[in-house]
């Protein structure tokens, strides 16, 4: 039972006993006789009032008792505070400056962590554009070797030179990849907020993931659930998430899977799930892709063989009535 409750029940027989008392003065006086239920009325109701009220008292007291005991919160055992509501005072006052000093240390924490991950970002966007340029000078002669000969070079050495050419190239894309995921930790890449419906973006992305499964046996099926809202985003920057998620999974299908993608509506929401894929390891692609749709109020969630890629709808604008 309630603390509330103990006391309102407390106060019911007060109330009774005080509908009695007047009873009694009504017919206590003379030539008055009070009836003899209203006399036993009067007695329960007393006797009632005061078991409720010692009980409801010494459970209140005991409670409060617990909580004001020091031996109770790993204080000294045996001391006895004399104001109970004074010592549970003091205790609610040292809580409430210890969470604020918590809350204080959290709130600089936050803002420390979010300051160091603003640096990091910085210098690794630094550094990925300084690489970048380095490996530009790389891959310029090689191009020129290999397209202008001048002089007489064996298999071996084209083969090699084309080999160096396709690893600076590769490397330049993984720079490029984590130099946008620098550039979307700090903020510095501004998103557009154009409506874009999600099926065009699907059914563009849809050859590419078709080659990309036929290699090992993959069957790559789309389904786009028909009038289906449009989103606001970035189309360039929506479409290059999709792009880097989608042919993640599918690339990493087990051959011979039927990988289904589905593009569909759940309340506010758009989802577009992958099922029969494996979940998606970590690296620059997939990285890039989860901060794009982060950055567009949407999220990336797995469940087993299920992928499932979430991304708010438009809002729909409410129909516009003719005035008379």
């Amino acid at each position: 039972m309630r603390v509330a409750q103990r006391l309102f029940l407390a106060v019911l027989p007060a109330v009774l006993g005080l509908f009695t008392v007047a009873a009694l003065a009504y017919w206590g006086q003379v030539y008055r006789r009070a009836p003899e239920w209203v006399v036993v009325v009067a007695a329960v109701a007393a006797v009632g009032s005061l078991a409720i009220a010692w009980a409801n008292t010494r459970y209140v007291a005991r409670r409060i008792e617990r909580l004001a005991s020091p031996g109770e919160r790993g204080g000294a055992p045996g001391r006895s505070p004399g104001d109970e509501l004074a010592s549970i005072e003091q205790m609610v006052d040292h809580l409430s400056d210890a969470v604020t000093v918590a809350e204080t240390g959290r709130r600089q924490r936050e803002v420390a962590m979010g300051r160091e991950i603003h640096e990091y970002a910085t210098l690794l966007a630094e550094a990925s554009a300084v690489v970048s340029l380095l490996l530009d000078e790389v891959r310029v002669p090689l191009h020129i070797l290999l397209e202008n000969h001048f002089g007489t070079l064996n298999e071996n050495q084209e083969e090699m030179l084309a080999a160096a050419r396709t690893a600076a190239e590769a490397a330049d894309i993984e720079l490029r990849r984590l130099r946008e995921i620098a550039d979307l930790d700090r903020g510095a890449l501004s998103m557009r907020r154009d409506p874009v419906r999600l099926g065009d973006l699907l059914q563009a992305l849809s050859p590419q993931l078709l080659a990309d499964g036929e290699p090992s046996g993959v069957t790559v099926v789309l389904d786009v659930e028909p009038g289906l809202p449009r989103l606001l985003g970035d189309r360039v920057r929506l479409q290059q998430a999709l792009e880097l998620l989608l042919r993640h999974l599918v690339r990493r299908a087990l051959p011979g899977a039927a990988v289904t993608i589905r593009a569909s509506r759940e309340g506010g929401d758009l989802l577009v799930t992958v099922e029969n894929a494996p979940a998606p390891t970590l690296d620059a692609d997939v990285a890039v892709g989860h901060r794009i749709v982060l950055a567009h109020g949407g999220r990336v969630t797995q469940e087993g063989n299920r992928t499932a890629i979430r991304l708010p709808a438009q809002p729909e604008r409410a129909p516009v009535t003719p005035k008379d």
